[in-house]
């Protein structure tokens, strides 16, 4: 009886450690709990990539490939405001700044269309508006592989480029070096970026593992936080990643697999087999780093969780932090990356996505420069997707201007003339809204002010910058439509300067009109600007001929103010033209 009952106990007890094993075993890869600061900092990094958890949910995944297969609708708006935090109540160009701001503060883009990525459809009515009632509408459109733009002030056909060909078209455009432009530009999936799992595994046991196994255990520390959550942190000097990195190379010097894998995504990114690396490349690079001197900075590290899911990732260094955020709900997924710069700027980008699982999606992304006391500029763009059964996106007409289609001597006068009816327009529009044509537009002041603006003289900076570039670039755009023609060209070209040159004066101040003359160098008084005179000259070119065109500048603005036209094959007298001319070009 005593050896059944001591038999019984040892059963009992075997039982109960065997319990016991099993609670210690989902305590420690179930929880938290008995881990180290080092293993939790790593569980928590990697969750990052994790497909339900990671910073790209399911949800989301699901939505952008939902975009791909079914059509959908669309709206928007996109717009930018500048607001100057310094005192501009005394200084009168910093109230003409202010003033200038205001025009672009109260302009916008708004967008709607349909979309079926499927069919490699787009159309989209875009506007720009200045006011509530001056706006430039336009129309946006994609069938296939043309792109188009439609402008009822410029044509009431769409103006369009086939992504095709491109070597050819960018050479009649006066590309001369069209080696590194790729025939057709398209999206490409890369096969080779897509990784086995014995390759992950290869990469777990090779580099990951030892890494972590390197990093000793005092490097780690954790914050439980007031929200509830917790955070775990990694401190590590940038002498000590360098020497990380090298020990990862060395083992990569010697692994056959991983240098094939990373040759393979290089041959299908550049398309040829020129480019690859081998172990005497790594082993340069290894010399190059261990002979870099270094002064020892610290890296902080840190990720935080909240429930157990990883929701920021912060990294510090030399005064400068970089936060990851991200924060999911059921159907919402909102990014924010703040950057901020030891007092001398902050960018932070929040990108929200909202009724993920719906059929109507909010998309807004919001982008805020501040630079401290000095300005703050926020760019948002907020579109609507609703997703639809089927869309209806008519064909190209056979009246579109595919310019693929045309000759270098067409397609250069014809942009040119389209070119000029936008400045036109444009100066039209400025003089309705009271905006100064010196400062061209008051979108110019989205993309300008925040490069113009310093810790230091933000507002003589701006006035000097403002008041001479932009003159600088008026000068040179203006001029950019005729130096094209400049030396020698064909009659063809010669025919299609003066067509130039008349739509240029039809729509130019008469301080910009341009005089033309056709034959050997005379007086200003051969000049001709009348449409009707230009027109008897164009009329007399050989398009079969040669000819060399010489062009003056006025002295005291800069523009192009007389061209000369002369038979190439003629004894050419190049004096300037009589006036107050010269002829250097404005740089």
């Amino acid at each position: 009886m005593k050896k059944k009952s001591l038999l019984i106990t040892i059963i009992v007890l075997l039982i109960l450690l065997i319990l016991a094993g099993g609670v210690f075993a989902y305590i420690y890869f179930a929880t938290d709990l008995l881990k180290t600061d080092k293993e939790l900092f790593a569980k928590y990094v990697m969750q990052m990539g994790d497909k339900e958890n990671g910073i790209f949910p399911n949800m989301l995944v699901d939505y952008g490939n939902k975009k791909i297969s079914t059509p959908y609708e669309n709206n928007g708006t996109f717009n930018a405001n500048t607001d100057i935090l310094s005192d501009t109540s005394t200084n009168q160009n910093s109230l003409l700044i202010e003033s200038l701001l205001d025009y672009g503060n109260n302009t916008n883009i708004s967008f709607n269309g349909k979309v079926d990525s499927k069919n490699k459809k787009v159309e989209e009515d875009i506007t720009i508006n200045y006011t509530d009632t001056v706006n430039l509408p336009f129309k946006y459109k994609q069938v296939g592989d043309v792109y188009g733009v439609q402008a009822d002030f410029i044509s009431p056909s769409y103006i369009a480029v086939e992504n095709n060909n491109l070597q050819d078209f960018f050479q009649k455009m006066g590309v001369s070096d069209i080696s590194s432009i790729p025939n057709k530009i398209e999206a490409q999936e890369l096969q080779s970026l897509k990784f086995t799992e014995e390759e992950l595994t290869h990469i777990s046991e090779q580099y990951i593992n030892p890494m972590f196994e390197g990093i000793s255990e005092d490097k780690f520390s954790s914050i439980q936080n007031n929200d509830g959550s917790n955070s775990y942190a990694l401190d590590i000097s940038n002498v000590e990643i360098r020497d990380i990195v090298v020990k990862m190379l060395q083992t990569l010097s010697n692994d056959t697999m991983m240098i094939n894998k990373i040759n393979n995504i290089i041959s299908e990114i550049y398309q040829t087999d020129s480019y690859t690396i081998g172990a005497e490349d790594i082993q340069e690079l290894i010399d190059s780093l261990n002979a870099e001197q270094l002064n020892e900075v610290n890296v902080e590290i840190v990720v935080t969780q909240t429930d157990g899911i990883t929701n920021k990732l912060t990294v510090e260094t030399s005064g400068v932090k970089v936060e990851f955020d991200i924060q999911k709900t059921n159907a919402n997924v909102v990014y924010t990356i703040n950057i901020i710069g030891n007092d001398v700027a902050e960018i932070t980008t929040r990108m929200s996505y909202a009724g993920l699982n719906s059929n109507t999606v909010t998309e807004t992304i919001n982008m805020t420069i501040n630079i401290p006391e000095n300005v703050n500029v926020t760019y948002t763009l907020n579109n609507t997707v609703n997703f639809v059964n089927t869309i209806e996106i008519a064909e190209f007409d056979t009246n579109t201007a595919i310019l693929n289609n045309y000759s270098a001597e067409q397609i250069q006068p014809f942009l040119m003339q389209v070119f000029t009816m936008i400045a036109q327009t444009n100066i039209n529009q400025m003089s309705q809204i009271g905006f100064s044509q010196e400062f061209m537009n008051p979108m110019f002041m989205w993309v300008v002010w925040p490069s113009l603006v310093q810790t230091s003289g933000i507002v003589d900076r701006a006035q000097d910058a403002i008041g001479e570039d932009i003159q600088r670039e008026e000068v040179e755009a203006n001029n950019s439509i005729f130096t094209s023609y400049e030396g020698q060209i064909s009659g063809s070209g010669a025919k299609s300067l003066c067509q130039t040159v008349n739509t240029h004066n039809l729509t130019s101040e008469d301080t910009q009109k341009v005089n033309v003359k056709l034959g050997e160098a005379a007086t200003a008084t051969s000049f001709v600007t009348n449409i009707n005179d230009i027109n008897q000259i164009q009329n007399s070119i050989q398009s079969a001929g040669t000819y060399n065109v010489t062009l003056s500048y006025d002295s005291a603005t800069g523009y192009v103010c007389e061209i000369g036209i002369v038979d190439a094959t003629a004894i050419v007298d190049y004096d300037s033209p009589v006036g107050e001319t010269n002829t250097n070009s404005v740089s």
